[in-house]
């Protein structure tokens, strides 16, 4: 293999593995019996994880509207791995309290490894087992009522400042307001910084120490650590040899060095002790001989947990008071305007029933996402029951219950009522499964009494000296922001803050420690590890395949077309690749879903745009009208003439001149003369064809003959003995190897397949690739048959006959064709006789067999005596049923035109575009002929439609819905040969046999899933019953 081929094996080799590890295991609910929501290679159920087109809680959201009426559980996939959505708030709350043992640990811990991150790996949080019970218990006495209260003269003080700031910055402010959560984030690092460490971050001054822009970074999810997270779940054994920190080094660093030299100057100067979060730590040390990193990771618990989630229901909190005035004056009446004792902030039950109702509308943690620790039994609404095992994952849809009207009317308002004692409380809904922003049981947030008092300090503070009004800047509905991994409000919150007091407050300046002196940066950097390299060439590697996939997916929409939802890879026709129905349900759907609006829609085969055409005007004028800018069929670009020597000689790849040049060659070879010449055989092979049913319907089991294997044989036969004056003994024991192989002609070979693949998605490979859809073993075969036949024909004049292999060898004398040129132009006629007309015969006989009314009226048509070929042509009810055979089970049921030369389609919008010389259009014939817009009662067997006095095959022809034969100058040139041999056999078997459909054979009409033309899935099973 020449290194081109080798390097494109190897690609395809490497994609193909990459699709079968990513998807292989997208079955694993369905095998349990549990219900899977839609996944996809890659991006599993989740896709916005990766798209970012929007936040990933609306991936979650759609299935649990989905599947909650239905089932508890669902089968959802991240990535690749397997997980299992709880919608079922009773299992929910089993899974928080009544069953905690079952599911103790949060997934993070999977993704974070404590040596590596020191301090987010010993975060309550991400700990496991006895380690989190050990640790919690630790941390725990830190937030107890008594300590929070110690803290809370500290919180008022901050809350003053915090009012002052506001004031100032609402005097520079620009039209656009303020930044809300810009504003909070400085109250909160504020407030906790002093609260936890006694120090001052400076957050309300020009010049904030870098304790504040610390912070901030920290929240931004790194991209390493996301990637390493996607990788956890693609191939999770990564985790026991390599991890990334979610804090870098430098922020590890930084917060290190901060909570040495607060340590230390409390240790310098005793007179400064409170009884704050840092005394507590510090006893603990003592107590329990933690070290530097154990004491740094114990505080940034409070940290952490303190700075972002307050500061985002803080601003959000602002923003429903903003948006609701007579919610905000009632608070305002509640809090009055004294300062508040730590008692009295604790009793104002309007002010926390509106943070609980924020909490609600953005809860921070839109789902929760459990590890399962013992064997659980799931029971499904439908009775099956599941059982998941330790290590399996449980998400708890937090955000869709929060906004369920089942459990909240009006969800999407903002109604602090319902969290009011009188309507019990948020512990009505917390038990109920259905209020969870701070978790629930045994791992509720620790730091909840904490975080509560410093918003409630802050809200009274803002309301008591602030109208708050929300800026025009800000978006009216509550969409969340697309990437962060915490609900946030999209494009963010613009608040105008109005005085309410005339009097200037000041700032009061208190002794507390700087932290100007903390370097704003630390110097840190390393060699990347060799797995590191490699783990980033991946990822770089699947970005730009995901990148090659997606990038031209907005082709169609700038151009103002619609456009059919398309995934990576697979397109718009994902059945193509997943096998699990026939593509042509994928092109029915986006026809259904766009023929009212629109007469075109964009399409992908795999990553090439492509024109769906829903308009049978467009459709016929394609075919018919403005044929030379639609000259060629799109197979064309996937056949080679030196690669597929006999293929590309056939008139329905050749393009240009060429088909032109070629249809005129072959065109006189299936005249009307010709096929009547031809007929007498046709007699005599439908002779033997009803002997062979006979026989073998004796010899038939229970279930039946196989109509398609049986039709094969009459085909082979006919078209053999028609094409080449020879038997292939087809009903015999012992046929001819013609039989087998003719099968094996329209076998799909998967590297014809595979190729026609990779040729759309890189389509400059066909330029020096190219890939033969007739295997060579069957190529030689059919050149040894042609040359076999063309010495007998010529060792023995007095057999001449007047068929098509005869008038071959006239053009071989007139135009000088060699044996490949000769062979190729015989095996278009045998190619096309062979498989199409068997396939349209079983399916006729499976529709009359059917229907018993319309098979006696047929063999009323055909009467009983030998028909001439003139009275076989004048059978209107036969023909109307062969059509309306051909409108239900279309051999070629979707046709793909290359545009030869630009043309403007003009969509029902108004809006034109204008396509190229190569680009496709697709016209979804299956899809039209199954219109009841067009045909009445489509599913139904009515030949009646076909008749000349309802206008027959024409009416429908020129209306551009009828397309079994194809239309215009490249409608099938065998059509009239195929219709004699049809019919003929039809007679034949109609006045023989009565047709009965064996039970084994499905009822509907679903066609095969992976079969290139339509075929009843499973096979048409049919019983003869001899009339004689």
């Amino acid at each position: 293999m020449c290194p081109i081929c080798c390097t494109l094996l190897f690609i395809a080799g490497f994609l193909a593995l990459v699709y079968v590890f990513l998807t292989w295991n997208f079955d694993y609910w369905r095998k349990r019996g549990i219900q899977t929501a839609s996944s996809w290679p890659f991006v599993g159920s989740f896709p916005s994880i990766f798209t970012k087109k929007r936040n990933v809680a609306y991936d979650i959201d759609e299935i649990y509207q989905q599947y909650k009426d239905t089932d508890n559980i669902v089968g959802v996939f991240t990535t690749r791995s397997p997980q299992l959505l709880v919608m079922c708030p009773e299992f929910i709350n089993k899974i928080y309290a009544g069953d905690f043992r079952c599911f103790h640990d949060n997934e993070r811990a999977n993704s974070v490894d404590k040596n590596v991150d020191k301090i987010l790996g010993n975060n309550p949080f991400v700990l496991k087992g006895d380690e989190w019970k050990e640790r919690r218990a630790e941390i725990t006495p830190g937030l107890s009522p008594n300590r929070v209260k110690a803290v809370y003269p500290v919180s008022q003080s901050v809350c003053k400042k915090f009012v002052d700031y506001i004031r100032r910055q609402q005097r520079m402010a620009s039209s656009q307001g303020l930044d809300a959560m810009e504003l909070s984030l400085c109250f909160t690092t504020e407030v906790v910084s002093d609260s936890v460490l006694g120090i001052s971050a400076q957050s309300f001054t020009d010049n904030p120490t870098p304790l504040v822009g610390m912070i901030q970074r920290v929240f931004n999810s790194s991209f390493g650590f996301i990637l390493y997270s996607v990788l956890v779940n693609l191939w999770p054994p990564i985790r026991r040899f390599y991890s990334v920190p979610f804090f870098t080094k430098e922020a590890e660093d930084f917060f290190f060095d901060i909570m040495r030299r607060c340590i230390k100057l409390r240790q310098e100067k005793p007179e400064q002790q409170r009884d704050d979060f840092l005394n507590y730590m510090l006893h603990l040390q003592e107590k329990k001989g933690l070290d530097a990193a154990e004491l740094t990771a114990h505080t940034m618990t409070f940290l952490t947990d303190g700075f972002e989630t307050t500061a985002l229901v803080l601003s959000h909190t602002l923003l429903m008071l903003g948006r609701n005035p007579e919610e905000q004056q009632k608070v305002r009446e509640e809090i009055g305007s004294g300062d508040l004792t730590f008692e009295q902030l604790t009793e104002l039950p309007y002010l926390e029933a509106c943070i609980h109702e924020t909490l609600r509308l953005f809860s921070p943690q839109v789902a929760s996402r459990k590890l399962v620790t013992e064997p659980y039994d799931f029971v499904n609404k439908n009775g099956v029951t599941l059982r998941v095992n330790p290590g399996d994952v449980i998400i708890i849809p937090v955000k869709a219950l929060h906004h369920d009207p089942q459990y909240y009317e009006n969800p999407q308002e903002f109604k602090p009522e319902r969290f009011l004692e009188i309507n019990g409380g948020v512990k009505k809904f917390r038990d109920q499964g259905v209020y969870l922003p701070f978790g629930n049981g045994p791992r509720i947030c620790p730091g909840i009494r904490f975080a509560l008092t410093q918003l409630k300090a802050a809200l009274v503070e803002i309301v008591r000296n602030f109208d708050v009004h929300v800026n025009s800047k800000t978006r009216s509905d509550d969409q969340i922001d697309d990437t962060f991994f915490m609900a946030t409000l999209k494009g963010g919150i613009w608040l105008d803050f109005k005085e309410r007091l005339s009097s200037s407050i000041g700032t009061t300046d208190v002794a507390q420690l700087s932290l100007s002196l903390i370097p704003s940066a630390f110097a840190s950097g390393c060699a990347m590890c060799p797995i590191s390299t490699a783990l980033f060439v991946i990822a770089a590697f699947l970005a730009l395949i995901y990148i090659f996939l997606t990038w031209n997916f907005n082709y169609w929409k700038k151009r103002g077309i619609p456009s059919a939802k398309s995934w990576p890879f697979v397109g718009s026709f994902p059945s193509i690749f997943t096998q699990k129905r026939n593509v042509v349900y994928d092109i029915d759907e986006i026809y259904e879903q766009y023929k009212n609006t629109d007469s075109i829609v964009g399409v992908f085969q795999t990553r090439m745009p492509q024109l769906l055409i829903t308009s049978p005007e467009y459709a016929h004028q394609i075919l018919v009208n403005d044929f030379r800018s639609f000259h060629d069929n799109e197979m064309s670009k996937f056949t080679s003439k030196k690669a597929d020597k006999i293929l590309a000689n056939n008139p329905f790849i050749l393009t240009g001149e060429t088909w032109k040049e070629r249809r005129a060659e072959v065109t006189p070879g299936l005249s009307a003369n010709r096929v009547k010449a031809s007929y007498p055989v046709s007699q005599r092979v439908c002779k033997k064809f009803a002997e062979y049913l006979r026989k073998q319907q004796k010899m038939a089991p229970s279930d039946g003959l196989n109509a398609k294997e049986v039709c094969l044989h009459y085909t082979t036969e006919v078209v053999s003995d028609c094409v080449l004056g020879i038997s292939a003994q087809s009903f015999t024991d012992n046929p001819t190897p013609l039989v087998g192989m003719i099968k094996r002609v329209f076998e799909q070979s998967f590297g014809f397949i595979f190729y026609t693949v990779v040729a759309n998605l890189w389509p400059p490979i066909r330029n020096f690739y190219s890939v033969s859809l007739f295997a060579k073993e069957v190529e030689e075969f059919f050149y040894d048959i042609m040359r076999k036949c063309i010495q007998m024909r010529r060792e023995n004049p007095g057999q001449q006959r007047d068929d098509f292999l005869n008038y071959m060898l006239q053009l071989q004398e007139k135009k000088g064709l060699d044996a490949v040129e000769l062979t190729s132009h015989t095996m278009t006629f045998l190619t096309d006789g062979f498989e199409t007309t068997a396939q349209v015969l079983t399916h006729a006989l499976l529709l009359l067999g059917r229907n018993p009314e319309e098979q006696r009226k047929l063999r009323e048509e055909v009467g009983t005596a030998e028909l001439s070929f003139e009275q076989l042509s004048e059978l209107p009810f036969i023909e109307a049923c062969i059509h309306e055979t051909l409108r239900l089970f279309s051999p070629l049921m979707a046709a793909r035109k290359v545009v030869t030369e630009p043309y403007e389609f003009v969509n029902k919008n108004g809006v034109s575009v204008q396509v190229y010389p190569g680009d496709v259009v697709i016209i979804p014939v299956n899809a039209l002929h199954y219109d009841p817009q067009f045909y009445e009662d489509p599913q139904s067997f009515k030949p009646q439609r076909f008749l000349e006095v309802n206008g027959g095959a024409k009416k429908y022809r020129d209306q551009g819905v009828y397309l079994g034969f194809g239309d215009g100058p490249r409608i099938c040139p065998g059509m009239r040969f195929a219709l004699t041999q049809l019919k003929a056999a039809l007679v034949e078997i109609v006045r023989n046999f009565d047709i009965k459909v064996n039970p084994k054979t499905r009822k509907d009409n679903q066609f095969d899933d992976t079969y290139f033309m339509a075929a009843l899935k499973g096979g048409v099973w049919l019983d003869f019953v001899d009339r004689n």
